[in-house]
């Protein structure tokens, strides 16, 4: 005997295409959200092809840039294309990369489908690789600062924002999950936390710092998931800071992650102080 997964909504049974619309309309409902905040104009970005996945990023780089010093690097990830998407990103951070003195980078994510996916771990570990590539060769073309980079993620890009951000503390100082999926089913496991009991070397906090935030009338699938990732992390050990930012709904604002990821800055450790004839 054949049987079909079914639901009941008010009494009435509802078969797999019932199911499809009403995730249709949940995801309109979150993606009407995801429009970019105006910013004032800086200057341009740029596509670039890492050499060596052959995948795709945006770069913005401050116009004022020197090799004098090393500039805090800022890692954007998408949520679900194709509503929103990397360009997206790098759009809605240059402005704060500007103003802030940091390196934007915001690459195609493949793990970031928020709505009929969880964060797939085989495209999370794609992911891992090209951000891990393109933050390799970027501190050899620029002075980047290598104690302060921030990975962050809107929507469905908080799936490799955990991933990518939990397993490489060694490279993100700075985790932000702004109005975020979450699942800790491709989290728990595939990363190893740290000694939280341990002494901080000089200079180095001893964990990672977190924050986690969303609008107070974001979807409750947006909101039930970023509690789930507040209480998971803090179940492991990590600090994590949070808010809920009155009246917005399933609303980008970049601002509060700069200024999250500004007000712990490390002291800066510049990727091209020791190469030859510097």
């Amino acid at each position: 005997m054949r049987h079909r997964l079914t639901y009941r909504i008010m009494g009435k049974r509802l078969g797999l295409a019932d199911k499809l619309v009403f995730a249709l309309l949940a995801a309109a409902a979150v993606l009407s959200g995801c429009h970019v905040p105006w910013t004032p104009p800086v200057g341009p970005y740029f596509r670039e092809i890492d050499p060596i996945t052959g995948r795709g990023y945006f770069i913005y780089v401050p116009n004022d840039y020197t090799e004098t010093k090393a500039w805090p690097v800022i890692v954007s990830c998408h949520g679900t294309p194709p509503y929103d998407v990397a360009e997206h990103h790098i759009q809605e951070f240059k402005y704060y990369g500007q103003t802030n003195g940091c390196i934007v980078i915001a690459p195609d994510c493949d793990g970031t489908d928020g709505i009929f996916g969880d964060g797939p771990t085989g495209p999370m570990l794609d992911d891992e690789r090209f951000i891990l590539s393109i933050l390799s060769l970027l501190g050899y073309r620029y002075n980047i600062d290598m104690a302060n980079i921030m990975i962050t993620g809107f929507s469905g890009g908080g799936f490799p924002a955990y991933f990518v951000g939990l397993r490489n503390p060694d490279i993100f100082s700075t985790i932000v999950a702004r109005n975020c999926n979450f699942s800790e089913h491709n989290t728990d496991g595939w990363f190893t936390p740290p000694d939280f009991t341990a002494r901080p070397a000089a200079g180095k906090p001893n964990q990672q710092f977190i924050m986690i935030y969303y609008g107070e009338n974001d979807p409750g699938t947006i909101k039930i998931q970023s509690d789930n990732g507040i209480n998971y992390l803090r179940r492991v050990g990590y600090t994590v800071e949070t808010t809920i930012i009155p009246q917005a709904g399933h609303d980008r604002h970049p601002e509060v992650a700069m200024r999250f990821f500004r007000e712990n800055w490390c002291p800066p450790r510049p990727s091209l102080s020791k190469l030859p004839g510097r």
